[in-house]
């Protein structure tokens, strides 16, 4: 069963811009904010924080890099909401190896 409500979804939001983007989110958007980040006690920490600031984000636990958190992340949303109405694509990935001269 759906909740009928929009959903919002911003990764990597347990700091930075992502962070910011979630609070402002959670300010204006008329649903549901979820803030993901792939460890689990920055997320909760970044949502306590969020909290304390009089704001009611979700959180959700999500490693970009793992084929299984992006499944059950789908799943989740595809319970909860029935989709996924706004999707702010924040977090990255760090590539091991890759040559820092390349970029630049």
């Amino acid at each position: 069963m759906t909740s009928g409500r929009p959903v919002a979804l911003v990764t990597g939001a347990n700091k930075g811009i992502g962070f910011a983007i979630t609070r402002d989110l959670c300010r204006k958007f008329s649903g549901d904010v979820v803030l993901t980040a792939r460890d689990e006690s920055r997320g909760h920490t970044a949502v306590q924080k969020l909290q304390a600031e009089g704001l009611s984000p979700r959180f959700y636990q999500l490693d970009i890099d793992d084929p299984q958190s992006i499944h059950a992340l789908r799943d989740f949303l595809l319970k909860e909401y029935g989709g996924l109405d706004v999707l702010v694509n924040n977090a990255g990935i760090a590539f091991k190896g890759f040559p820092h001269s390349v970029v630049k």
